[in-house]
């Protein structure tokens, strides 16, 4: 009885779903449409917002019936993101279904002992933070799990085989020298493409540095006492998979190709898209290839490859959903006219601090900005020509602005639950949102604080970066 009562009680107690907090999300916003006043910039031909052009418009506020009638366009607008989830997704299953992971985690255990989590979290993160910094984008949550079966093979819990793979893909993107945003953003800003090189490599770094360092201490952490869990739970192996795990284990040269291939996509689409500026259609295209030649490795039938890859691409279809509701979000903020007032509002208190102060008050905003617009191309056109004129006047150089926005932009989206990137990890790891904010908050916090530094130092240095 007191057992039925006590869970009885926590179900009431538990945190809401993702799905549940986008829903309270979408209302909250659609209050905020009548509470702040609506405001417009006037655009020039690019369709980039025109400095000092800010006006007061009268109210266009969003009801929920409204924001519920938006839900059918918010969904139909990001057809491309469902795309290239199914294609990755089912690539991903492609090659998890023939044992390949497992096999590379096994033949890593046997071969460094007692020391496998100590070398295997520190080279995973290092990859994906790579992958991430070169061309980073939403697909790459696909390899959560890949993190889902370390976790089962090293008897780690969820939070940590999510993090393991999420984290140091969204970190490399945040300060990444040639992901979209900074592109967009140098572009812009009248700047060379990939300039101030040799300072984002040093930030790189020490994030990557730091992220390794977080991931690994938490895993040795709840390895040697797993009552020390944030999520509570130890994911462990049947007995006979056990039972294997200290034997001795070959690595399979299939293994190796496989993993290549699954990375081999984004590589490719990471030169594509800064030398000659491809699209997410390119990246489709060659997760497909991949998909197929991963078939041909394990020699599985046309019909056993089309279940495996249909399986992958079917645990998508949740995703996909909550990726529908995020958008909403944007879509009634937008439609409500306040996102121009918010930013607009915030400018004023920016441009009253000094240079350096100014540069740190422009990343901080950008960093909250972030929690209810993750979409980063879709605020540059909003943001950057808001704060280039302010920037100029208070001498801080454009390299500087760039970064300002590209950090901001970069180091909450593992942390905002209108992200749908973060959504999907969230489900594809079974993590409850909360358990993750334990996990992430003091990650990002550390990174926000030495963000700020790096932005004082390089604006009292006056740093151009070119």
């Amino acid at each position: 009885m007191n057992n039925t009562k006590s869970k009885k009680q926590h179900s009431k107690l538990a945190f809401p779903h993702v799905m549940v907090l986008l829903v309270l999300l979408a209302l909250f916003s659609c209050l905020l449409t009548y509470i702040i006043p609506a405001g417009t910039y006037q655009f020039d031909d690019n369709g980039y917002v025109i400095a000092d052009s800010f006006s007061y418009v009268q109210n266009t506020p969003v009801s929920p019936l409204a924001a519920v009638i938006k839900l059918t366009s918010s969904i139909a607008s990001m057809g491309t993101t469902y795309a290239l989830l199914f294609i990755l997704g089912g690539m991903v299953s492609v090659m998890i279904s023939s044992g390949s992971v497992e096999n590379i985690v096994d033949f890593s255990i046997f071969r460094l002992q007692d020391k496998s989590l100590k070398v295997l979290i520190p080279c995973i993160t290092v990859l994906m933070s790579i992958l991430g910094g070169l061309a980073g984008n939403d697909a790459m949550i696909t390899f959560v799990a890949c993190g889902m079966l370390l976790a089962r093979r090293t008897n780690l819990d969820r939070l940590s085989g999510m993090a393991i793979f999420y984290l140091p893909y969204i970190t490399g993107q945040a300060i990444g020298p040639t992901v979209l945003m900074i592109l967009m953003c140098q572009e812009m800003a009248g700047i060379p493409a990939v300039s101030g090189l040799s300072v984002r490599i040093f930030i790189w770094i020490i994030f990557t540095a730091f992220c390794a360092f977080y991931n690994t201490r938490y895993a040795l952490r709840i390895s040697r006492d797993p009552s020390r869990s944030i999520d509570g739970e130890i994911l462990t192996l049947s007995e006979e998979e056990k039972n294997n795990i200290g034997n001795e284990t070959a690595l399979k040269p299939s293994s190796v190709v496989a993993v290549v291939m699954m990375i081999l996509p984004f590589v490719i689409y990471a030169y594509g898209s800064s030398k000659y500026g491809w699209g997410f259609d390119y990246l489709i295209a060659l997760g497909f290839v991949s998909a197929i030649i991963l078939g041909f490795v394990f020699r599985y039938t046309p019909n056993d490859w089309a279940k495996r890859f249909c399986a992958g691409a079917a645990q998508m279809g949740p995703v996909c959903l909550l990726i529908g509701f995020s958008k909403l979000i944007s879509v009634i903020l937008a439609d409500g006219q306040v996102i121009n007032t918010i930013a607009h509002s915030a400018l004023l208190i920016i441009q009253q601090l000094g240079s350096s102060f100014s540069a740190i008050g422009m990343f901080l905003f950008t960093t909250l900005f972030n929690l209810m617009m993750p979409s980063g191309p879709a605020k540059v056109p909003i943001l950057m020509p808001l704060f280039t004129p302010v920037a100029d006047i208070l001498g801080i150089t454009r390299q500087i602005l760039c970064t300002c926005y590209q950090l901001g932009d970069g180091l909450t989206n593992f942390l905002t639950p209108v992200s749908s990137v973060l959504a999907t990890g969230l489900i594809l790891s079974e993590t409850r949102y909360s358990k993750w904010l334990r996990y992430a908050v003091p990650y990002a916090l550390v990174l926000v604080a030495f963000s700020a530094v790096c932005i004082f130092v390089l604006q009292g240095i006056g740093w151009t970066g070119i």
